[in-house]
């Protein structure tokens, strides 16, 4: 199995780094306790087992047995263990470096829900808590927004260093790494699920950071699989007819590059974004089905007897049962009218002309916009040149700004809470909380102001009480049904207020692999394999009889 990553990984350590392409080269090899199926629901897995607390304030987990991590020093194969868990805790709790410890450890940050972690023997481990939260289970299972989701052994840091090399209890073990050229894994013979999962004996990842250099060689058989753009997808597939394609429905709680406001003074003056009429006017300027239609290749692919779905996004993307359809204006409610179909541009310039005219000067300032073009690809870097024209269509004066992804984006974008900085940046396109299935989780994580750097960060500066009691009541909602209903509130509530813009949505879309990758992409959403889009990689195989290339 060949997959390309378009970067290098800061580090290989959670507890150091969570960027990107940290995740994708952690899925491999370190494993959570928990993990979600396809379906969304949790599953055993290094926690063989689970239970709450009547008073939901403490977490008992009993350890599977036979679990080994990999064979190779310091640890050489020996047995995995709860010291294992609570070391791992203790080093990502106390890690000196930014993390996103601030959101679940309560030693760091008052407001988040785990107060500390014990092992009482071998095969136990007990997680206190803060307060009941219903959302907790997806911070165990998860292997990016949560960062519980990779245990380490209890050597990492002091007898191998784990932002250098990789050890873990997972399906695939690092055989070869050349930094910025390529990472090989080997399987894992040891592996303690390797009946179900991990098929594959060599898993090799190139880091090709150009889009057309990857899809070059995918076609010529040299990478297994390419996430293939929309608008290429049909042509690659005459190119090379002896590709295979599956059908795909992305479905994430994440909005993907969403308008990311920022409050800071603009030019000495007050930002724009503080006015609500201005949030509004920009999210009716977009032309919704355009724009899904453009992005998606949706009139491509009906025109090639293809049949697609689209799927509106709201403060959050889109997830069956979870996500309010704005379409459906009767139920979603009269905060629907900020998410037309066919942009209202009348009605957008009117808000837009009556906020200007009562901003200091009677003119907004001229502003620059962050993106991250090198590592989110060009697909999100073309987004982003559309999205801001829908500004400028209101009157806004914009200029593009390029961000680093580890000197600009994390440290002065994505973990200040809207409180930027870089001068003069009005808004950023952000991505984030891309492996939540937990829709609740995914809102801790982006807008409850005690959550941490991450989250709040949507709010106008002073955070919005009504936002955090929503999200406090659903905290509290262990009924399934009930919380979704709060979810739902949240949406409703979150419409009016437009403390970010989501991009419009997506459609269906269709991926591209060669037949010797058998069983590719039946199963959607393994929590394992975040960077490869969550496609279930440990439960595909290579067929040698079948092409590639």
């Amino acid at each position: 199995m060949s997959w390309a990553i378009n970067g290098e990984a800061v580090a290989m350590d959670y507890a150091f780094a969570y960027d990107f392409n940290t995740n994708v080269a952690m899925t491999n090899v370190t494993e959570p306790l928990l993990r979600y199926s396809p379906e969304g629901q949790l599953e055993p897995n290094l926690a063989e087992s689970w239970e709450m607390s009547p008073d939901k304030l403490r977490i008992t987990f009993k350890l599977r047995r036979g679990v080994k991590w990999h064979n190779k020093p310091p640890v050489n194969g020996r047995a995995f263990t709860s010291e294992d868990v609570v070391v791992t805790w203790k080093k990502y709790e106390d890690a000196p470096t930014p993390n996103n410890k601030a959101a679940n450890s309560n030693k760091v940050n008052p407001g988040a829900p785990i107060i500390s972690m014990e092992a009482p023997d071998a095969q136990t481990v007990i997680v206190n808590l803060k307060e009941p939260a219903s959302y907790i289970f997806q911070r165990f299972a998860s292997m990016v927004t949560g960062e519980l989701g990779s245990v380490y052994p209890k050597e990492a840091g002091e007898s191998f260093d784990a932002k250098a090399g990789q050890i873990g209890t997972g399906a695939w073990m690092l055989e070869k790494f050349v930094p910025s050229v390529e990472l090989l894994y080997k399987r894992n013979p040891e592996y303690w699920n390797a009946r179900n999962a991990g098929y594959f004996d060599e898993v090799h990842s190139p880091v090709i950071p150009e889009y057309n250099t990857r899809l070059a060689q995918f076609k010529a058989g040299g990478l297994s699989w390419e996430m293939v753009s929309a608008e290429d997808i049909v042509v690659t597939k005459r190119e090379v007819p002896d590709l295979a394609m599956y059908a795909y429905a992305p479905v994430t709680n994440s909005t993907g590059a969403t308008y990311r406001f920022g409050w800071e003074p603009i030019d000495g003056k007050p930002s724009p974004f503080l006015d609500i009429r201005v949030r509004q006017a920009l999210s009716l300027a977009i032309d919704r089905d355009q724009h899904i239609d453009a992005f998606s290749n949706v009139s491509r692919f009906e025109s090639e007897g293809l049949p697609v779905q689209t799927y509106y996004y709201t403060a959050m993307g889109y997830v069956p049962e979870w996500t309010l359809d704005p379409r459906d204006a009767k139920r979603f409610g009269e905060n629907a009218k900020y998410y037309p179909g066919t942009r209202n541009l009348d009605e957008a310039k009117k808000l837009f002309a009556a906020a200007e005219a009562a901003y200091a000067g009677g003119k907004f300032p001229k502003f620059v916009t962050g993106r991250v073009n090198v590592v989110f690809g060009p697909a999100y870097a073309q987004e982003a040149d559309v999205l801001d024209n829908y500004g400028r269509d209101l009157g806004f004066e914009i200029e593009a700004y390029p961000l680093d992804y580890n000197l600009d984006y994390l440290p002065k974008v994505v973990t200040q809470q809207g409180h930027f900085k870089i001068p003069n940046m009005g808004w950023a396109y952000a991505i984030g909380a891309v492996s939540s299935p937990d829709a609740l989780d995914y809102f801790l994580w982006r807008f409850h102001s005690k959550s941490g750097a991450t989250s709040g960060s949507l709010g106008d500066g002073a955070f919005d009480p009504e936002v955090d009691l929503l999200i406090d009541k659903a905290k509290a909602e262990f009924d399934v049904k009930r919380r979704q209903e709060l979810v739902h509130d949240l949406q409703r509530y979150l419409a009016e207020k437009q403390y970010t813009v989501a991009r419009p949505g997506f459609a269906d879309t269709f991926l591209l692999a060669w037949p010797a990758i058998s069983n590719f992409a039946t199963f959607q959403g393994d929590s394992r394999v975040v960077g490869a889009g969550a496609l279930g990689l440990h439960q595909a195989w290579f067929d040698a009889t079948k092409r590639h290339g």
